[in-house]
């Protein structure tokens, strides 16, 4: 279970380039529960999912994931990046996996539920489009198993191809994995979600 009480978030706090991204935010997402957070841009859904994954400890109120604080439980919640060049580190598919620590096989196995066979194994990361990079990293965090999914504009930018793939993925995730989906296409995205949270200038409104 996800919950935040009163989560507030600035940016550069206490500088001159301080900038308010969160304001009182009360939030409960069901473990098992999949949800979209939708909202223009600078509305904070970034920051949201930052705060929700443990990247970032709120600046004001709690968040808490499984009863514990959210940045205590970042080696359990994965966070897929939007621009998801910046956590694929190692050069090659393999050595992603392996950096991770995650079974082989089971590394081998998300991989192919996310359409690609062993051959990806030596590709080099830069070589790759931006599609076949969000599903690498996607599939690191299928590997690890995460019980909680922060998903960052997932199918922003890939092909449609790409996007059943990706879609397809998380259908197949165990029915306990709680998905939280920033997106601003909310037509494409209803399939990773069943319930709509609407943010606009740090604050949560009716969607």
């Amino acid at each position: 279970m996800i919950e935040l009480r009163q989560v507030g978030y600035v940016h550069d706090q206490g500088t001159p380039w301080e900038a308010r991204a969160l304001e009182g935010i009360d939030l409960r997402i069901d473990a098992g529960e999949r949800v979209l957070i939708t909202g223009p841009n600078g509305s904070g859904k970034s920051t949201l999912a930052w705060v929700v994954a443990g990247h970032v400890e709120p600046t004001e109120g709690e968040a808490h994931v499984d009863g514990r604080a959210a940045s205590e439980s970042i080696t359990t919640t994965g966070l897929l990046l939007q621009h998801t060049r910046l956590q694929i580190l190692a050069p090659t598919v393999q050595a992603e996996g392996a950096r991770y620590g995650v079974d082989p096989l089971r590394h081998r196995h998300a991989l192919e539920v996310l359409g690609f066979d062993d051959s990806i194994l030596a590709r080099k990361i830069d070589e790759m489009s931006l599609g076949q990079q969000r599903r690498v990293a996607l599939a690191g965090l299928l590997a690890r198993q995460c019980p909680v999914l922060v998903l960052d504009e997932p199918l922003a930018g890939l092909d449609r191809k790409s996007v059943a793939r990706f879609l397809d993925a998380v259908d197949e995730l165990p029915p306990t994995t709680t998905v939280v989906t920033i997106t601003h296409d909310i037509e494409a995205s209803a399939r990773l979600g069943s319930r709509l949270i609407g943010l606009d200038e740090g604050r949560l409104v009716a969607p």
